[in-house]
């Protein structure tokens, strides 16, 4: 089971373009930021992520890393630790209490689910059959998404963490892994259960969704991005709030501190970013000067 809930939880946590552009007027919109004023002595900056897409990317914006070394800390929703302590802290939350996935699910439903997970791995349901349905469903979510991570090829979020460790910068988080783990398996158990199912019986038009979105964040396309949260067919407006807004709400205020301390490389999620409730426009209306970085 452990191996298992390794493999699952390191894979969900978590603009090919050559062209050279020095010139930082000239940058358009895209996945990295400046942010400065409201009496910073130095600029700190937001990178957003996708946390199925590996640090080769990074190949395609070759001066990102040279802003990154100007920075003191690095900052992720949060700290990535070992992936057997990861776990050990998630557990609690991904178990089901008293009960198991072959009495949450009916009979046909649990065959459905099981039928699925078996035509995308080498597993049966019954080896997940403690978990909650949330848990089952993100791993499935993870599994039929494209994905370039590897352990030679890290996702962004373990690769900027990792490389802050290597040269002595302080790595923090936004929030801690355990209150993540709140919003990702504390939903009611019905709505899991029906999640659940939703990802294995549209499971043909969530890839093709999630494909055009792994696509969209390569070419940098920030309204694209905004437009897939937006319009979420899986998840209802309230949902999304607790996701994303509430959760940009609670890093804004704590993110100010961080930069007066000294220059702060944050990377997050890029649909953090996104919208009149994402962090470009909060930082925006807290008075900070917030500009595109051309770093391609």
């Amino acid at each position: 089971m452990k191996n298992v809930l390794l493999s699952f939880f390191i894979l969900v946590l978590s603009v090919n373009a050559n062209a050279q552009n020095k010139n930082k007027s000239s940058a358009k919109p895209g996945l990295f930021w400046e942010i400065s004023g409201r009496g910073l002595k130095e600029p700190s900056y937001l990178f957003g992520t996708y946390h199925l897409v590996g640090k080769n990317f990074l190949d395609t914006l070759p001066a990102t890393m040279e802003y990154f070394k100007k920075a003191t800390a690095v900052v992720g929703e949060v700290v990535m630790e070992s992936e057997m302590a990861m776990v050990q802290k998630l557990m609690p939350m991904m178990l089901l209490k008293d009960n198991s996935l072959d009495k949450v699910l009916s009979a046909n439903e649990y065959s459905e689910v099981d039928s699925f997970i078996k035509t995308k791995t080498s597993m049966d349901l019954s080896m997940l059959n403690g978990l909650k349905p949330a848990a089952v469903q993100i791993m499935l979510v993870a599994l039929i998404a494209p994905k370039n991570v590897s352990p030679e090829n890290p996702g962004l979020d373990t690769y900027f963490q990792t490389q802050a460790t290597a040269a002595g910068k302080k790595v923090l988080g936004l929030e801690t892994l355990e209150e993540q783990g709140l919003i990702m398996f504390n939903q009611p158990l019905p709505r899991q259960k029906e999640l659940l199912l939703k990802t294995v019986r549209e499971s043909n038009r969530m890839i093709q969704e999630s494909e055009k979105l792994f696509e969209d964040y390569k070419r940098q396309d920030l309204k694209a991005i905004e437009n897939a949260f937006l319009d979420s067919k899986d998840y209802t407006p309230e949902e999304m709030d607790v996701l994303l807004t509430k959760r940009n709400n609670n890093w804004i205020k704590i993110m100010p501190g961080m930069m007066a301390k000294g220059p702060v490389f944050f990377a997050v999620g890029a649909g953090h970013l996104v919208g009149n409730k994402g962090l470009i426009a909060l930082l925006k209306a807290s008075g900070y000067t917030v500009k595109p970085l051309a770093v391609r």
